[in-house]
């Protein structure tokens, strides 16, 4: 057996599904900080693929080398659908959900405005703001380290790159938030649309503003885009709309929601956050653990066919859960898996995926985490959770996991 927060859920043969263990986790669900890394941890342990019969039922792969076969295998593991809940979703995010030689096209657009040599370039700016955010912070005392800080660092940086109004962050933030409190849960779906559609008018505004007036491409990302060519035809706009949009979303929440993890580990972890202090050279390691321990993102495939996978016989068209946040803390892989370790050595993880769908914006959310780390305890190094705020009252959800809020106070 495995205990969830709400009780025990059965894994053994009793009841299987073709065999193979079952369990039934809403993953929508808020619970205290950490805990569902932890019913993870157990589930891996128990059960390395489990059928999990919430929101229709999907397959979960708990163990790290099963997540890298499938990522490896996108033949089987189709990205036609990226939500488990969403078998047949009614939208279709470009190049997210392509597959083979299209995904291959849309992602030659985009991949050389997100090399490594290219993020590079941009730390000066991104440390202007990130210093500039801070500072605006530090006579306060006390902050919500999610609401004030980790949702509009990235946005910030995002506008910029891309050449967008810096007065538009509380609308983006809003919108991005409302997106992926909606996906797989039924309830915040309307919020989602609406949401949807606002990012597609506002993108809609520019296209038509960009072509009575061009401006210069070299200077502004989205007017690139637009000029850019789909293999050897040139964008449509449909495709232009779309990729827009998965650019928003995919550059600003991911972060966000990483932020908040590791301020909740080093609040609550006074050593490490002195060594960070100390050592500012161990951040972008750091950082790596950071992603490795709480690898928030619970990616989806959609079986392309028939496949016995490791004992368990799946069907075409099944959803299978990439359960990364269980991967990463993979006993069979890590010592101490479920521990920070900012020794550890050659640390390799899925948090940004693997095979031709891994994270474009990984090297850019890379160098944001890492320039957080050294210029927050320049300025802040001494902070603890709020205590005017119950443990318990500090909480996560899915099925991207983050936390809702995380309040810190200082001294000033």
């Amino acid at each position: 057996m495995t205990t969830t927060p709400d009780g025990e859920v059965t894994t053994t043969s009793e009841e299987t599904a073709r065999g193979c263990p079952v369990i039934d986790f809403d993953f929508t669900v808020e619970r205290p900080a950490l805990e569902y890394f932890t019913f993870l941890d157990g589930l891996r342990e128990e059960a390395p693929i489990a059928w999990n019969t919430y929101g229709g039922g999907f397959w979960m792969l708990n163990r790290n080398a099963l997540v890298g076969e499938a990522f490896q295998t996108p033949e089987v593991f189709s990205s036609s659908a990226t939500v488990p809940t969403l078998p047949n979703p009614d939208y279709h995010f470009i190049p997210t959900m392509e597959n083979g030689a299209e995904h291959r096209k849309y992602r030659a657009v985009l991949n050389p405005q997100f090399s490594p040599k290219v993020v590079a370039t941009l730390e000066p700016s991104i440390r202007r703001d990130c210093i500039d955010l801070i500072e605006s912070l530090v006579e306060k005392g006390s902050v919500d380290l999610v609401a004030d800080f980790a949702m509009v660092f990235p946005t910030k940086v995002f506008l910029q790159i891309v050449d967008l109004p810096a007065e538009d962050t509380d609308t983006f933030v809003t919108w991005v938030e409302d997106v992926f409190a909606g996906l797989g849960n039924a309830a915040k779906a309307e919020g989602m649309a609406a949401a949807m559609e606002g990012i597609r008018v506002y993108f809609t505004t520019f296209m038509e503003e960009w072509r009575a007036n061009p401006g210069d491409p070299e200077t502004s990302f989205f007017g690139r885009l637009l000029n850019s060519n789909i293999g050897d035809r040139p964008i449509r706009d449909d495709e232009f709309l779309n990729m827009s949009l998965v650019l928003l979303l995919a550059g600003l929440d991911t972060v966000k929601s990483q932020m908040g993890y590791m301020f909740y580990h080093l609040a609550t972890h006074p050593e490490d956050r002195q060594r960070i202090i100390d050592e500012p050279e161990i951040a972008a390691n750091a950082v790596e653990e950071f992603l490795r321990a709480n690898a928030i993102v619970m990616d989806g495939r959609k079986l392309a066919q028939d496949v016995d996978f490791h004992g368990c016989p799946m069907k075409k068209d099944d959803m299978v859960m990439l359960t990364l946040a269980a991967a990463s803390r993979d006993t069979t892989e890590f010592d101490h898996a479920d521990q920070i370790d900012f020794d550890r050595k050659a640390v390799t993880h899925f948090s940004f995926g693997s095979g031709p769908h891994r994270c474009l914006g990984s090297h850019l959310a890379r160098l944001e985490l890492r320039v957080v780390l050294e210029e927050w305890h320049k300025r802040i190094p001494h902070y603890r959770l709020d205590p005017a705020v119950a443990r318990e009252d500090i909480v996560e959800s899915g099925p991207q996991l983050g936390l809702s809020s995380l309040p810190l106070v200082w001294e000033v």
